[in-house]
């Protein structure tokens, strides 16, 4: 049976850890006493704060409270599903968010990044996603992570994220919603000079005596049919005459003047559009509710200096018994030769 050298056995760990005791224990005490200068000199303190938020159902009054039969009405005070919390957690994310806490707060000053640098973007880039964080929680609701060394700025920093989101959404719908409503601005010039051709036509129609066409033509009739019975024959005429100019005008009377229903009809719809739109633009809701707003934080989170001792010191002692095990693996193999 052969004797198992290899390290890895533990009663072979320990014989060698015994072996070289005393290296081991200078090299743990200068690892201690060098981390712990390090963890209290070197190592920047940071605070963190966090926020967390669920997101709202909707933000349009319109949609929400206004219209009627909505298939698509939500309750305003109801939380938002995953698909809000995602499209939320984007906003968030995105560069307009980014770009404004980095100017508001002068980020490129507070972190030390050089304007001038070429690459100050991706520096500022790396910063930020490292000290600021949106996590989307197992219970559906986004926190807000900010680290900072400065405990009121991490507060701040996080606080104004709930800010500059609803400021994002209002922009990016805004956008949208002006293009709408020029639209329906400009279909509603379109109906209105639509109904002026058609009233036109009708005042024309009007001044060759048909009014209202079918009630005319059934009035009419009556009264021939009476004069006829009366053996008015001069009335009868006249109801005649009368009879046969509205009979070749009463079909485009009556063509024009569902024409002018079917676009006040339009006419009606597209104006309540543009109310909606206008009431979406003037009054808004949060896409939030906030659960938790950021406060500065009394203790510091990083760093953990025990902690920063322990690894280093456990680090450096793993690495202090792989290469003094190869050192005596290589003198072994000197000797034998």
């Amino acid at each position: 049976m052969t004797n198992d050298n290899s390290i890895f056995n533990i009663n072979n760990l320990i014989s060698f850890c015994f072996k070289y005791k005393i290296k081991l224990i200078i090299i743990v005490f200068l690892s201690v006493f060098f981390s712990s200068i390090v963890a209290l000199f070197f190592m920047e303190e940071k605070f963190k704060s966090s926020a967390i938020i669920f997101p709202t159902t909707t933000n349009s009054i319109s949609q929400a409270l206004l219209i009627e039969d909505n298939p698509y009405k939500k309750d305003i005070l109801e939380f938002g599903e995953e698909e809000t919390t995602e499209q939320l957690l984007q906003i968030f994310n995105s560069d307009m968010v980014q770009d404004s806490l980095v100017k508001i707060f002068n980020l490129f000053s507070h972190y030390e990044i050089s304007k001038n640098d070429p690459y100050s973007r991706t520096w500022m880039n790396l910063a930020f996603d490292e000290k600021v964080k949106f996590k989307k929680t197992p219970f559906g609701s986004i926190k807000i992570e900010v680290l900072d060394k400065n405990p009121k700025m991490a507060a701040d920093i996080a606080n104004k994220c709930l800010d500059l989101v609803d400021v994002a959404i209002k922009k990016i719908k805004t956008e949208r919603s002006e293009k709408a409503y020029f639209i329906c601005e400009e279909r509603t010039k379109s109906l209105e000079n639509q109904m002026i051709q058609v009233n036109d036509s009708l005042n024309i129609l009007r001044e060759k005596g048909v009014i209202y066409g079918e009630v005319q033509v059934e009035r009419l009739t009556e009264q021939y049919a009476i004069c006829l019975a009366n053996s008015n024959n001069k009335g009868a005429r006249l109801i005649k005459k009368e009879l046969e100019i509205i009979s070749d005008h009463v079909t485009e009377h009556n063509l024009l003047f569902r024409r002018t229903i079917e676009i006040q009809d339009e006419l009606n719809r597209v104006n309540n559009v543009c109310d909606l739109i206008q009431i979406d633009s003037d009054y808004e809701l949060t896409n939030m509710f906030i659960i938790n707003k950021a406060y500065p934080a009394d203790k510091k989170s990083f760093p953990i200096r025990w902690l920063v001792v322990f690894l280093s010191t456990f680090s450096i002692l793993i690495a202090s018994i792989i290469i003094l095990r190869c050192i005596e693996l290589y003198n072994i193999q000197k000797n034998d030769k």
